[in-house]
C-alpha cells in the first residue's frame, strides 16, 4: 500500500503564512494586482521541498512545477495562491520508496502551497537627475527616496562648482562658431562654383563669434580653395584637348601610311604579275620573283599593323573625348555631394549652438532653487499609462517611472535668440535666416543674492 504524507499542523501552517512579506496597494485600501515582470517566490511544503523563483511572462502567466500554467496577471498574490492551491491539491508525486521497496507517494496539501512576491518591478527614474537609471522597488518607496538614490537633480550640478564648466564652455563655444562659419563659407564656394565662373560673396557671409582677423584669413583661404579647382579642371581640360589634338595628328598619319602601303601592296602585285610572265618565257631566274612575293608579304604585314593602330588610335580619341565632355558633369557631381556634406555641417554646428545656450543656462544655475523641481510620476494602469505631477512624498507603485523635471527660476534671464543665414538661397531649406542675432533680457538679481552669468559668447 502506497504511503500517503501527513497533512501539515494547523500551528506549522500558520508559522508559514507568517513569512509572507506584506505586499504594496496601488491605493489606500487596496491590495496589489500582480502584473508582468514581478517575480513569484514558489515553494511546495513536504518531503521533497520544491522551490523556484517563477517571473510573469509577457501573456500575463506563471508556469507552475505540478501545475501547468496559470493566469497571474491582475490578481492578487492571494487570490492567485488559492488558485494555485486548488489545483494541486490533486495532485500527487513519488517521494521515494519505504523499507519493503513500496513507492511512496506524497499528496500535496493547500497548507504546504506558499507563494510570494519575491521581486516587484523596479522603478525607472529619468529626466534632470545625476544618474537615471531603473531602481529596486520596496514597499513604501517615495519619489524623493528613489530621486535621492539615483544622485538626487542634478541637470545643473547646484552642488557643484562650475568655474571648470564655465571655461570649458567659452572654448567649446568658441570652437562651434568657428565650424558654423567654415560650413558657411564652403556652402558659399559650392554654390558660386556650381553658378559659374562668377566669385562668391564671401564677405555677406556672417563671421558670429569670430575674430575679424581670423574670419578675413577663412576668406582668403576658401577664395584660393576655389581658384585652385578652378585652375585644376582647366589644366585637366587643356591637356585632354592636347591629348586629343595628338591623337587625331597621329591617326591621319597612320591613314596616310596605310594608303602608301595599299599603293605598295598594288605595285608588289603588278611586279609579281611581271616576273611570272617573264619566268614562263625563261626570260628571268625563280629567285625575283622569290623576292618579289617576299617583299608583298611584308607589305601586307605593315599594313595589318596600321590597321590595329589605327583602330587603337580611334578608340583613344573617342574616350579622351568622352572625358572632355564628362569634366563639367563630374566636377558639378562631386560639388553637390560636397554642397550637401556641408549643409550639414551648417544644421550641425548651428544644434550644437543651441547647446551651448543650454549650457549657459544650466551653469547660470538653472534649478538650484528648492521649488523649481518639479516632478512626475508615469504609471500603468489596465493598460493606460497616465502621467501626472506629484509631491516629493507620493508613495511608488512597482513599474512606476519618475520623471524629474527642473524648472528655471524666475531671476534667469531670457533666452538667448540666434538666428544664422546661409550665404545663398539654394540652401534656403536649412532655415536659416540672415543675420546672426542675439536678444537676452538683463537678469534680475535671484533670490539667493546671485546673479547668473552665462559664458560671455552667449549672454
Amino acid at each position: 500500500m502506497p504511503w500517503i504524507a501527513c497533512r501539515l499542523s494547523t500551528l506549522g501552517a500558520a508559522l508559514f503564512a507568517g513569512l509572507v512579506v506584506a505586499a504594496p496597494v496601488a491605493e489606500a485600501g487596496e491590495p496589489y494586482r500582480l502584473q508582468v515582470g514581478d517575480t513569484i517566490d514558489f515553494s511546495i511544503l513536504g518531503t521533497l521541498p520544491v522551490a523556484r523563483k517563477i517571473m510573469i511572462d509577457q501573456d500575463g502567466t506563471i508556469s507552475i512545477p505540478l501545475g501547468g500554467r496559470f493566469p497571474a496577471a491582475g490578481l492578487t498574490i492571494e487570490a492567485l495562491r488559492e488558485s494555485v492551491a486548488q489545483r494541486l491539491r490533486t495532485v500527487s508525486y513519488p517521494a521515494g520508496v519505504d523499507a519493503q521497496g513500496a513507492a511512496v507517494w506524497s499528496v500535496i496539501y493547500p497548507e504546504g502551497v506558499l507563494l510570494d512576491i519575491g521581486e516587484f518591478r523596479p522603478v525607472y527614474v529619468s529626466g534632470d537627475v545625476l544618474t537615471p537609471s531603473a531602481q529596486p522597488f520596496r514597499a513604501g518607496l517615495t519619489v524623493a527616496q528613489v530621486v535621492a538614490v539615483v544622485g538626487g537633480p542634478s541637470v545643473s550640478r547646484s552642488r557643484q562648482d562650475h568655474s571648470l564648466d564655465s571655461a570649458a564652455l567659452g572654448e567649446e563655444e568658441t570652437e562651434t562658431f568657428s565650424a558654423l562659419f567654415q560650413a558657411r563659407l564652403q556652402v558659399a564656394r559650392l554654390e558660386a562654383d556650381l553658378a559659374g565662373p562668377g566669385e562668391p560673396d564671401l564677405a555677406a557671409v556672417p563671421a558670429d563669434g569670430i575674430e575679424p582677423a581670423l574670419a578675413e584669413r577663412f576668406r582668403t583661404l576658401v577664395r584660393e580653395q576655389l581658384a585652385a579647382r578652378r585652375d585644376d579642371r582647366e589644366k585637366t581640360r587643356d591637356n585632354l584637348r592636347t591629348s586629343i589634338a595628338g591623337s587625331v595628328a597621329r591617326l591621319g598619319f597612320l591613314r596616310q601610311t596605310q594608303r602608301n602601303l595599299e599603293d605598295e601592296t598594288r605595285n608588289y602585285d603588278d611586279e609579281i604579275k611581271r616576273v611570272e610572265e617573264l619566268l614562263q618565257k625563261g626570260l628571268t631566274p625563280i629567285d625575283r620573283l622569290r623576292a618579289a612575293q617576299r617583299g608583298a608579304l611584308l607589305v601586307s604585314t605593315r599594313s595589318l599593323d596600321t590597321l590595329s593602330a589605327i583602330s587603337q588610335v580611334e578608340r583613344d580619341v573617342t574616350d579622351l573625348q568622352r572625358e572632355l565632355v564628362k569634366l563639367d558633369d563630374t566636377a558639378r557631381i562631386d560639388n553637390l555631394a560636397a554642397l550637401q556634406v556641408a549643409s550639414a555641417g551648417v544644421n550641425q554646428a548651428e544644434a550644437r549652438i543651441a547647446g551651448l545656450r543650454d549650457k549657459a543656462r544650466i551653469v547660470s544655475g538653472v534649478g538650484d532653487e528648492p521649488e523649481a523641481i518639479r516632478y512626475f510620476i508615469t504609471r500603468a494602469t489596465d493598460g493606460t499609462s497616465t502621467r501626472r505631477e506629484a509631491e516629493a512624498s507620493a508613495v511608488l507603485q512597482p513599474g512606476d517611472l519618475v520623471d524629474v523635471v527642473l524648472m528655471e527660476p524666475a531671476s534667469q534671464p531670457a533666452p538667448v535668440t540666434r538666428t544664422v543665414a546661409l550665404a545663398s538661397p539654394a540652401v534656403s531649406s536649412l532655415h536659416a535666416p540672415d543675420s546672426l542675432a542675439e536678444t537676452a533680457a538683463m537678469p534680475a538679481p535671484a533670490a539667493s543674492g546671485r546673479v547668473p552669468t552665462p559664458t560671455p559668447a552667449l549672454r
